[in-house]
């Protein structure tokens, strides 16, 4: 893994964030990559199940993040297989997902968006699979994935109960509160009881400023809460703070803290380390930008997208 993230140059660890079992470490450094401004790229609609379109009005190529997912009243949701290059213009995606099992109907636009769970992901780092033209192809993961949710109805393949349940839907809402985008931030590292469960790096903080929310609250937040109600995750914040002794200085606590985040650094790397890449595939190549799709030794993988052989953009489950 150290090998992946040394092609991204300059990069460095923030100061971390953390409620309950999570824990995010924002990844800063300087932008890079010459791509659409995210804010030119939208979702307009579905033309057939399975089929995402994209329009970008910027004069460049553009990035959608890896298994984007949008959904809307009285429509099939979906999802994206994987991450997108969007090409100036209209772009179809025709192996996406449907996320819902029993729902007809066309999208037109976005009401709610957000970025598949983590459990889920995992499945689109097979690459046959990733590529199936079966709009369906998703829904036994998804019904397995709703059946350990106590309270939540897993008969059909229907993502938003879920989502649109009050009870998780205020938990999930509530990490974006706690975990808020610092300067000069392009992505981060993600660990749930201080195990690595994910890394995303975008080619420039606007792009994060732009999808963190998606990621912390519908893809990382979705899948701690679920873990939370299934009880397969302990109780309690994971990240220990430094004792700070009563009548330190201003001066005094600037450097605990200095240390502490010095020393988490440290222990971020040698998480690192222990992640393993077993695999990598071409995927994509258009416009410039190439996809890979990663596979790890821990059954993870993700996408890596690169611009003139330099890496701009990763999104790793673990």
């Amino acid at each position: 893994m150290n090998k992946i993230l040394q092609k991204f140059k300059d990069l460095k660890f923030g100061e971390p964030q953390t409620d309950q079992q999570m824990t995010v470490i924002p990844i800063l450094g300087n932008d890079r990559g010459d791509v659409a401004d995210p804010s030119e790229i939208k979702f307009q609609k579905t033309t057939s199940y399975g089929t995402m379109v994209f329009e970008n009005t910027d004069v460049k190529p553009g990035i959608i993040p890896a298994n984007y997912m949008t959904r809307g009243k009285s429509a099939q949701d979906h999802a994206m297989s994987g991450s997108g290059i969007a090409s100036i213009g209209k772009t179809s995606f025709n192996n996406a997902c449907c996320i819902e099992s029993s729902q007809g109907g066309y999208l037109k636009g976005a009401e709610n968006l957000d970025i598949l769970p983590v459990t889920l992901r995992k499945a689109f780092t097979n690459i046959s699979f990733r590529h199936e033209k079966g709009y369906s192809k998703l829904w036994s993961r998804i019904k397995g994935w709703l059946r350990e949710i106590p309270g939540v109805d897993s008969r059909n393949a229907h993502l938003r109960y879920f989502y649109d349940d009050p009870k998780y839907k205020n938990a999930i809402e509530s990490f974006c509160a706690s975990f808020e985008p610092v300067p000069n931030q392009l992505g981060a590292f993600i660990l749930f009881e201080g195990v690595p469960i994910g890394i995303e790096i975008m080619p420039t903080s606007k792009h994060w400023m732009e999808y963190w929310e998606l990621l912390i609250r519908g893809c990382y937040g979705a899948e701690l809460v679920k873990l939370q109600a299934a009880n397969q995750i302990k109780k309690g914040s994971t990240l220990i703070l430094p004792n700070i002794p009563e009548g330190s200085t201003e001066e005094q606590i600037e450097k605990i803290f200095s240390d502490f985040v010095s020393s988490l650094q440290i222990s971020m790397g040698q998480l690192l380390q222990a992640v393993q890449i077993s695999n990598k595939t071409s995927d994509v190549n258009k416009n410039g930008l190439h996809i890979e799709v990663l596979e790890t030794t821990s059954g993870g993988g993700g996408d890596i997208i690169t611009q003139n052989n330099e890496p701009i953009y990763l999104s790793i489950v673990l």
